[in-house]
């Protein structure tokens, strides 16, 4: 519908006939039509004894015909019994239908709201004021518009420039007399054309006022008439919602200072008022998920103002009055209801199916947040760590008509930590014995159980202290060896990755912030963070499971300066300092205690490109070096596309390589295998190079640029071997480059590949 000025009386009158002729004709509106008519007349004709009756007040108090499907869906049926409800309804009617002055109408619907509203509270979960109002409707016909959700009232009212102070009544006989004014006024109320008169406000508010594009969580068919929340896509909804002290209470006080509009910078303050620790990047996160998270408030330039949601929720607190945004824009808040609908969940698993939602939330704050948020909304009770939910949460679980999906990728930034207990030394750490732990590595690399043993035992030789260095030959499989021992020490939990974290060390690192972080230099109340530090935050909050840090090729740069802070806190026990605030910045504590639950695991190439390890470093790891493998043991070899013979040809030329390597560390690990089996699948898919031609290729490019060295006895040895190595298995290529460098290595007293 185009956009009317409903305040200005012909656009109104056009707005209103548009709606008659075209949207009340459809056919769902014209089956409204029929029922809510049907149940006006069954009211007014009913008999004192059938009123009463039990049957015919529950049927009164759940039917629908008023208000569109999805409003005002709590059991009734206590009230439904009470015969003093009954008889105090049944007194409204017969007196409303005797009275002609609508200001004696209006003291009749006051005083019985008054004595019978109390009444119904005390015997439902929920106040059902939405049935209330569909009730009263009934009752008092041409009192009531069909819209029995008062922001939508509300909404509609502002539209139509009428005042939106008093009680909440009359807003619905102000709505009626205003349209009264431009349509004139119905004869009989009880008529198609009555009733017709009282389903406009809903259409008009549907068609006119209601925002498709930007507020409006719920659509009507016009067709049907029904109301369905209207979910947005997992893309576009917002990541979690905020952590706030104090719960709904907190939000009405935070907005109420909104009511008549105010700056962003006054707002501000007053946030700071409410919680003076607080820093003003933390009010302006606050403010950001009060509009985004809530929507209860509006920015407009530098201005804000509450939503037509916010004004609501202030007056009443009513949790359903933000659910449906809630439901329908903040991603995992349908995705947890749907899981709870047939079941229970415990904390933990409540936590994990949110994580499922989002595979970004690699830590469980922005869950626990969420699942916070659900205790004060009533929409779950939590008993023992176990949720369970409520008569509200079913009714909102009722109402998510569509299979709740989360994201398909992780996005590239992670929620922040809250700030986290220190640790106790005491507390014991679950991990598993070393034959179960050995029994979970990947079977596609399998290290020697004597080399887990040794790592096992360096690394949790100290209370505190879990460090161990992995040093030796290259490609022998030194991440992956830290990676699968991370891995199997979490072997019982879903997600055993959420302990593990490998971090590629950078050349430059000259002090602690590559690790940590740091204040923003051009905003103090601002931290930039890393993926380190919320890995140890994690760790402090989770003090019973192993978390493992994994350095990979920790000496790119001097890990006695970018690790200095956690040498020294590993040794003491005291804590690892983030920065010199007294309070947290930016959601990151000004330090924690070292983590007994931390182990650092690093591994370590040494060639021309990296640092030695000070004796500050080597003092606190255990040092494992290994540079032998087992050619034979290789996994890659049944996992090949080659032929038996090809690979036997190749298994055998590779072990004699090895052989005559192995004197002078020059040999080669699992990744030089892996690439060199790759290497001759794919020229044997290509069909183009000759199996020997491409083992010659492999050679050359995977073993002989590692070759270089001074002039001694042991090199010259391995040269002379290699030479008849290569001369043996045909690969001409190679052989030619090993002459020439063993004729380099006798004339100028050193050799290597690049020349």
């Amino acid at each position: 519908m185009d956009l009317l000025d409903l305040k200005d009386d012909e656009q109104l009158r056009a707005a209103c006939i548009s709606l008659q002729e075209q949207v009340m004709s459809l056919a769902g509106n014209q089956s409204w039509i029929t029922e809510f008519q049907k149940w006006l007349v069954r009211v007014r004709d009913v008999s004192h004894e059938e009123f009463l009756s039990n049957d015919f007040q529950l049927a009164l108090w759940d039917t629908e015909a008023v208000s569109a499907t999805g409003m005002g869906r709590i059991n009734i049926s206590a009230v439904a019994e009470n015969s003093a409800i009954a008889e105090s309804l049944w007194q409204l009617k017969q007196k409303y239908a005797q009275t002609r002055d609508p200001s004696e109408n209006e003291m009749l619907i006051a005083d019985a709201w008054a004595q019978i509203a109390p009444a119904v509270a005390g015997l439902t979960k929920r106040n059902p004021r939405l049935k209330m109002y569909r009730v009263f409707a009934l009752l008092c016909p041409g009192a009531f518009t069909s819209i029995a959700h008062h922001r939508k009232l509300r909404e509609l009212a502002h539209a139509l420039g009428l005042p939106l102070s008093g009680q909440r009544r009359h807003l619905h006989r102000l709505v009626l007399n205003r349209l009264n004014e431009v349509l004139g006024e119905v004869a009989d109320i009880y008529s198609r054309e009555g009733v017709s008169r009282l389903m406009l406000p809903w259409l008009m508010f549907v068609n006119y006022v209601q925002n498709p594009e930007g507020e409006a969580t719920e659509i009507s068919d016009l067709e049907t008439g029904d109301e369905v929340l209207k979910p947005l896509p997992p893309e576009r909804r917002r990541r979690g919602l905020l952590a706030i002290g104090g719960g709904t209470a907190t939000i009405q006080s935070m907005i109420d200072f909104a009511t008549d509009g105010c700056t962003r910078e006054d707002f501000i303050q007053h946030l700071q008022s409410i919680s003076p620790q607080s820093k003003t990047s933390t009010c302006n996160t606050q403010l950001n998920a009060l509009i985004a998270e809530w929507g209860v408030l509006r920015a407009n330039a530098n201005n804000l103002q509450l939503t037509p949601r916010g004004e609501a929720f202030l007056e009443s607190g009513d949790p359903d009055e933000v659910i449906d945004w809630m439901i329908t824009r903040i991603l995992g808040v349908d995705y947890l209801l749907a899981a709870l609908r047939d079941t229970q969940l415990s904390n933990r698993d409540a936590i994990l199916t949110l994580r499922k939602a989002n595979p970004g939330w690699t830590t469980d704050f922005a869950p626990s947040a969420i699942i916070g948020w659900f205790r004060y909304l009533d929409l779950v009770t939590i008993s023992e760590k176990v949720l369970n939910l409520t008569e509200r949460g079913r009714q909102w679980v009722n109402r998510i008509h569509w299979q709740p999906k989360g994201l398909a990728s992780i996005p590239g930034i992670s929620p922040s930590l809250a700030q986290v207990a220190p640790v106790q030394l005491d507390i014991e750490i679950e991990r598993p014995k070393l034959g179960a732990l050995i029994a979970r590595f990947d079977q596609e690399f399998r290290f020697p159980e004597e080399l887990i043993g040794q790592l096992d035992a360096g690394l949790w030789g100290h209370t505190r202290r879990h460090f161990a260095v992995l040093t030796g030959l290259s490609g022998a499989g030194k991440t992956q060896l830290a990676r699968n021992y991370a891995l199997s020490l979490w072997q019982d939990d879903p997600e055993p990755s959420e302990g593990l974290l490998i971090v590629p060390v950078q050349p430059g690192w000259h002090d602690y912030t590559s690790l940590l972080g740091y204040v923003n230099p051009l905003e103090s109340d601002a931290y930039v963070r890393t993926g380190v530090l919320d890995f140890l935050l994690q760790a402090s909050a989770n003090p019973t499971k192993p978390y493992t840090l994994v350095l990979d090729e920790m000496n790119l740069s001097h890990p006695e300066q970018y690790l200095a802070p956690l040498l020294s806190a590993m040794e003491t026990g005291e804590t690892i300092v983030f920065h010199g605030q007294v309070d947290e910045i930016d959601g990151v504590p000004p330090g924690i205690p070292y983590p007994s639950n931390l182990v650092i695991i690093g591994t370590v190439n040494m060639d021309e490109t990296t640092h030695g390890l000070s004796d500050k470093v080597l003092d606190r790891a255990s040092v494992i070096e290994f540079w032998d493998i087992e050619v034979k043991a290789f996994p890659g070899w049944q996992k090949s596309s080659l032929e038996d013979e090809q690979i036997a040809l190749v298994r055998n030329l590779m072990s004699s390589l090895m052989d005559v390597l192995r004197p002078a560390r020059l040999h080669f690990g699992w990744r030089t295998l892996n690439d060199v089996i790759g290497y001759l699948q794919q020229t044997q898919a290509g069909g183009v190079i000759e199996f020997s031609r491409a083992l010659d290729h492999a050679i050359y490019s995977k073993i002989l640029p590692k070759l270089r060295g001074e002039d001694s006895p042991r090199l010259q040895q391995v040269f002379t071997l290699l030479h008849a190595t290569l001369k043996d298995a045909g690969l001409g290529m190679s052989l030619r480059k090993v002459k020439e460098m063993a004729d380099d290595l006798a004339h100028s007293g050193s050799t290597r590949f690049w020349r």
